[in-house]
């Protein structure tokens, strides 16, 4: 085995590096003892603070025993102390490594089982310590040196130093990487937080490292002195950024909690965080965007074009489209400022992200139940009554003709008689669709009740919307319907009239459907038109003649 050359004791005149070893070993010692008492009575949400006070309090034997041992003066003191030193030492790696999963919010992960198993093994080589004399699986031999100023030790590694050594470093790395991790990722004000405990992993293993190598004086251990900077670093953090008391687990608890999506922007618009919800809505979102422009990072293939210039990260109240491949999401978007509460400034912005995809939907849904018709999806009486008045309104301001018309299926209650009411609903669908063919864009057609239908028509004048229903008529009278019970022939009476001067649409209304009477008493399935009335009720007479309306439709007389 390798005979490695151990840090001892004490020597009557003793030189100025060997005071000095001693002196820092104890300062060591005495901040791990602070740390370990201010800590304990800090008002703190951090979960892992026990663990950082119980890692302290281990630091602070092991660096006790060390300045004893470096202060002894034979070799059953040396060992005395050496022993004393594993009921620390072998603790202080694992319990950082503890306090690192819950700093970095993963403490879900370290159960108290695991937590247990974590710590068996240093309590074994502790246990392996205080009985080294018995078995020598730690210590295999251990003899003062003979060519040194003071008393220092040789000794031979037993199988359990190694793994217990082994095992330290293995702590260390794996908390330094999950914190170099977790820093990509935190948000600037916790930045040195996080800094501050990957160099308190860092130091000590570098200076196990250069221990190994025997680099240092008469092949001292500087673990312990290395322990004293790392102190005052913590002790620096935790006063100057809340280090242990203001943590990013605590933001992420909250953050990560919160069922919205949340970005938080820096005072130069650039992401400085954002939580799961977030990258959820928003599958761009990664890491690597931490510190980019929103505004530059945020794909514009994405959004319409009324917001691609991103001004909803600065609306207080503000609902955009996402569009995700065929998939269109509404987001309903919220932005605030966020001051500094000493001084005002401006030092960041909070956009919360709703997703209110099922509301607008539910919305539209229940929109077009009001305004629609169930079964032949066009506009219900209420509505089109509500449309036609917006539209008479605009055609008095604009002085734009206006022509409204009335629709109702010839003998459709002898359909309902003869074949059932599922074949006379299929005639009242084949009856909208024919209307559909011919009707222009700014047409508006409804569900007047049961079998007839009523048509506003602003732009129109009388005859072309009389050319427009006969169009209509004919379509209808072309052939039969083809119905589940066979063919059924299908014809419609309409009345129009025409807008004049100030009458309502309740007088316009009215009028077509006194004409549409007349277009029943003269045989059905043919168009006639009302002549307009001024407002004493007076008719005036029509652009279009009967006779002239009753040569252009089929005067056919029906029976019935």
């Amino acid at each position: 085995m390798q005979i490695i050359t151990y840090r001892t004791g004490a020597f009557t005149s003793m030189n100025a590096a060997f005071s000095t070893f001693i002196a820092l070993f104890a300062i060591s010692g005495v901040l791990s003892i602070l740390l370990a008492l201010y800590t304990s009575f800090q008002k703190t949400h951090f979960s892992g603070i026990r663990l950082f006070v119980w890692m302290s309090i281990t630091t602070a034997v092991y660096s006790f025993g060390s300045s004893f041992e470096l202060a002894s003066h034979s070799l059953e003191e040396i060992k005395f102390w050496v022993t004393f030193e594993y009921i620390g030492l072998p603790f202080i790696s694992p319990l950082n490594l503890l306090v690192v999963f819950h700093y970095v919010g993963r403490e879900r992960l370290m159960t108290p089982r695991a937590a247990i198993a974590t710590l068996a093994l240093p309590a074994v080589s502790s246990l392996l310590m205080l009985t080294n004399d018995l078995h020598h699986l730690m210590y295999q031999n251990i003899k003062l040196r003979d060519d040194t100023p003071w008393p220092l030790i040789d000794f031979t590694m037993g199988i359990g130093y190694v793994i217990n050594g082994s095992y330290t470093l293995a702590c260390g790395l794996v908390g330094m990487w999950m914190l170099a991790r977790h820093l990509r990722q935190t948000l600037n004000v916790y930045r040195k937080q996080t800094a501050t405990m990957f160099v308190g992993l860092f130091i000590p293993i570098g200076a196990s490292l250069v221990y190994t190598m025997n680099l240092t004086p008469y092949h001292i251990d500087p673990v312990p002195a290395t322990m004293s900077f790392t102190n005052l670093l913590y002790c620096w953090s935790i006063l100057s950024a809340g280090m242990l008391t203001s943590t990013p687990v605590v933001r992420e608890n909250i953050l990560e909690s919160m069922r919205d999506g949340v970005l938080v922007l820096d005072p130069a618009g650039r992401i400085a965080d954002y939580n799961k919800a977030a990258s959820l809505l928003f599958p761009f979102l990664a890491p690597a965007l931490i510190g980019s422009n929103a505004v530059q990072a945020i794909p514009r293939q994405h959004l319409r074009p009324e917001d691609a210039d991103m001004g909803f990260l600065e609306a207080e109240d503000r609902q955009i489209e996402w569009l995700e491949g065929q998939e269109v999401r509404h987001y309903r978007i919220r932005s605030s400022p966020v001051y500094h509460r000493h001084g005002g400034a401006l030092i960041g912005r909070t956009v919360v992200v709703l997703d209110v995809t099922e509301t607008v939907l539910l919305h539209r849904k229940l929109e077009r139940m009001a305004t629609h018709d169930g079964m032949t999806q066009i506009y219900n009486r209420t509505h089109f009554v509500e449309c036609s008045e917006r539209l008479l309104t605009e055609a008095r301001r604009t002085l734009e003709p206006l022509a409204f018309a009335l629709l109702d299926i010839d003998r459709f209650k002898l359909i309902n008689d003869t074949y059932g009411h599922d074949i006379g609903d299929q005639v009242i669908r084949h009856v909208v669709r024919s209307c559909k063919i011919y009707l222009g864009d700014r047409d508006v057609f409804g569900r007047y009740g049961g079998e007839e239908f009523a048509l506003c028509m602003p732009g129109r004048e009388p005859d072309d919307a009389y050319g427009l229903l006969e169009r209509i008529r004919r379509e209808l009278a072309s052939g039969p319907v083809m119905t589940s019970a066979g063919p059924v022939d299908v014809t419609a009476s309409f009345g129009l009239s025409a807008a004049s001067r100030d009458l309502p649409l309740k007088l316009l209304t009215k009028q077509a459907d006194d004409a549409l009477y007349r277009a029943k008493q003269s045989g059905r399935n043919n168009v006639q038109i009302a002549g307009s009335r001024d407002a004493d009720g007076d008719e005036i007479p029509p652009s279009l003649s009967d006779a002239e309306r009753r040569k252009g439709s089929n005067g056919e007389s029906a029976s019935g």
